[in-house]
């Protein structure tokens, strides 16, 4: 079952993915922040095969406050000079996270009236710049989401104080994050910080894994797709929702 959901926010009307199961519900809910490149089809498969392990999935559309469901062709972006990495670039540096945790904010207001949606803890997935939004979603609402997993994450380790490595340690719940050895745009040498915080995690409640061979972007369809990295990722994260959200 596929459908959109219609959000009032503080700044507009935000579009937001919603697919499960066909059937009687309800089913746990997984928020999913999409990659950098923003929601289009590759998202929508992503969110199916989620949803087909038994899960509520949405995902919201992060740049609506400049339109409805802009996305860049991954392709494009090897381009860095041109007119679409440029306004794709307004878009990223134009969404704070701060304008994310407001939004999701009015979408857990709508779940909780959504008699398709589980109440109970919520897991979260994100990929790249969504991968930032999840652990930071996660820490920030302990008390909603138990898990949280991250694909190609981007931006987790920076010099300032809010850089969100700093916020696992305090974490309750679960943390999966894969990283790619081949990832030119967030190598997992600049990201050792967060790694060695999501490993040291107490109780085994924190993996971080590097696949040999993968690229930036290795668990969403497009160029630089991984099949075995993606595998072995969403293999982690399913375990990890099937023991915190009861699916099915």
């Amino acid at each position: 079952h596929e459908t959109t959901l219609e959000l009032t926010t503080t700044d507009a009307r935000q579009g937001v993915l919603a697919k499960h199961p066909d059937g009687p519900g309800p089913w746990p809910v997984v928020v999913m922040f999409p990659d950098g490149p923003g929601v289009r089809e590759a998202t929508h498969e992503v969110a199916r095969m989620i949803a087909a392990q038994g899960y509520y999935v949405v995902a919201p559309d992060r740049y609506y406050r400049f339109g409805r469901f802009l996305h860049i062709d991954p392709a494009e972006m090897r381009i860095p000079d041109s007119d679409a990495v440029k306004q794709f670039r307004g878009w990223l540096m134009g969404t704070s996270e701060e304008q994310v945790g407001a939004d999701l904010d009015a979408l857990l207001a709508h779940l909780a009236d959504d008699p398709d949606a589980a109440q109970g803890s919520m897991g979260v997935v994100g990929y790249c710049v969504g991968a930032r939004s999840s652990i930071l979603t996660a820490t920030r609402l302990p008390e909603v989401f138990a898990c949280s997993a991250g694909m190609h994450p981007s931006f987790c380790t920076t010099a300032g104080p809010d850089s969100p490595h700093l916020r696992v340690a305090a974490y309750p719940g679960e943390v999966y994050i894969g990283f790619g050895s081949a990832d030119r745009l967030q190598s997992p040498e600049a990201n050792a910080a967060y790694i060695d915080a999501v490993n040291a995690m107490p109780d085994g409640r924190g993996l971080a894994e590097i696949h040999d061979g993968a690229d930036h972007g290795f668990a969403v369809p497009g160029p630089s797709h991984h099949q075995a990295a993606a595998d072995r990722s969403y293999h982690r994260a399913f375990a990890m929702f099937a023991r915190t959200l009861r699916a099915g």
